[in-house]
């Protein structure tokens, strides 16, 4: 027990011995630094401490900071109106290709831009592109349903429609630009003022010996479709000028008769005029006459002449050669020698009347055939001759050779037993001219059906 107290008791004394030592060596340090050098460095400890603390702040503000403004640069909004600036400052420098890419990288942004449509189109001014503009212009409206554009686009047609109108070079595509407007429901007044100058500049300036009638056809059915949406006494007088070639002389190709007819007749029905029906009943005869001769043709281009002695004489043919012998043919001009043929027709106007011709064989160089009327009296035994002469169609531009068949209905001798008497016969002659000279071959007493037969 004693031995173990004392055990204790020392143990506690070297413990205390040596933290009294410890405390005696940090005394001894503690002496040899001074007071103010301690403070200073404490200070100088919390400084760093304290700038560390803003250096991570910064740090955290600047991250924060750098991030939100690549947010905000990157709007799109934003984005879209620096292509758009760019865009304008290129177009005052007269650097358009710079600008037009700016205004594409606009609508890659966003492409219901109407602004950028409209800058790029006017870039597209600038260089005089107009086709490219309007290109612009209606895909803008139809991306963005804007009227702006839509009217904007119907300006720049209008535009060039008065440019080629001022430069006196109006044709069909102008009065089709104007309706391409009027189709659109926009600038309707400004649209049918230009409508009504061009139709009359362009018939004006047109050929009328070489009228374009498709394109006559075709514009004419479009300002008739038009009438509705205008619906102005404005747009009813167009369609009433434009519906009268007033021509004193005016060829039609035979496929546009009908055509051109029903132009005359539509005219007529927005506002009538003594002329145009005129002209109106003048083309229903020329109807009439190629409808008599359009089966005589198809034999004849088929070398089957015997189709001759049926059609000399049926009553429908006597009364035209009969009414150009008495002088009271009604619109058909002609006198003797009177041609048929299939390629165009000529219409005349003289005195406010009408009349039609058909070219003969040397002047019209496409011939398909050319049938001609023998309009003159000759009586043989009291009795009037019915010809016709058929000459076909041209090889090229070859007269030679160059073969006519004549075909006529006449008094001919018959042999009466050992005399002759006059009997009505066929009679076909070929004549075929070469550079040399002409040969003829006549076939009397052709026969027929109709051959006048008599008992003797």
């Amino acid at each position: 027990m004693k031995m173990g107290n004392a055990d204790t008791q020392l143990k506690q004394r070297k413990k205390k011995k040596k933290s009294s030592s410890a405390k005696h060596k940090m005394k001894k340090r503690e002496k040899k630094i001074p007071a103010a050098e301690r403070k200073r460095r404490r200070r100088r400890a919390r400084r760093r401490i304290v700038v560390l603390e803003w250096a991570l702040i910064a740090c955290v503000v600047f991250v924060l900071i750098g991030a939100g403004g690549y947010v905000v640069w990157n709007l799109p909004s934003l984005k879209l109106s620096r292509e758009l600036n760019a865009g304008m400052e290129y177009t005052q420098e007269e650097a358009y290709d710079a600008a037009i890419e700016a205004y594409e990288n606009a609508l890659k942004i966003d492409s219901t831009s109407v602004e950028a449509y409209r800058c790029m189109a006017g870039a597209y001014i600038n260089m005089q592109e107009d086709s490219q503009a309007k290109q612009i212009l209606f895909d803008g409206w139809e991306n963005t349903q804007d009227e702006g554009l839509l009217e904007y686009y119907c300006t720049v047609i209008l535009n060039e429609a008065v440019a080629e109108i001022n430069s006196d070079a109006v044709n069909a595509g102008t009065i089709e630009k104007i309706a391409d407007v009027l189709e659109r429901h926009a600038l309707k007044e400004e649209a049918v003022e230009l409508l009504g100058t061009a139709c009359s500049r362009w018939m004006d300036a047109a050929d009328i010996t070489e009228f374009d009638f498709s394109s006559y056809e075709q514009i004419m059915n479009r300002l008739v479709s038009l009438s509705d949406i205008v619906g102005s006494e404005s747009m009813r007088e167009i369609i009433s000028g434009f519906g009268w070639l007033g021509a004193e002389e005016l060829k039609v190709p035979m496929g546009y008769v009908d055509s051109y007819l029903s132009i005359l007749e539509s005219a007529n029905t927005w506002m009538e005029m003594p002329e145009r029906s005129e002209m109106i009943a003048c083309l229903h005869k020329v109807k009439e006459v190629q409808a008599e001769f359009e089966s005589l043709f198809q034999e004849f281009d088929a070398g089957n002449y015997e189709a001759a002695k049926e059609f000399l004489v049926k009553d429908s043919y006597l009364q035209i050669r009969d009414a150009f012998i008495n002088g009271t043919m009604q619109y058909w001009d002609g006198a003797t020698y009177i041609p048929v043929s299939r390629e165009y027709v000529i219409i005349k106007w003289k005195d406010g009347k009408c009349s039609f011709s058909f070219p003969n064989y040397d002047d019209n160089e496409n011939t398909a055939g050319v049938i001609t009327v023998w309009g003159n009296e000759m009586l043989d035994n009291g009795v009037q001759r019915s010809s016709i002469t058929y000459e076909p169609a041209k090889d090229g531009e070859n007269y030679y050779p160059h073969t006519e068949y004549i075909i006529s209905y006449m008094c001919s001798n018959v042999q009466k037993e050992t005399s002759f008497d006059y009997a009505m016969n066929y009679h076909f002659e070929t004549r075929v001219l070469t550079e040399e000279g002409m040969t003829t071959t006549m076939i009397g007493d052709w026969g027929g059906p109709y051959q006048w037969q008599k008992t003797y």
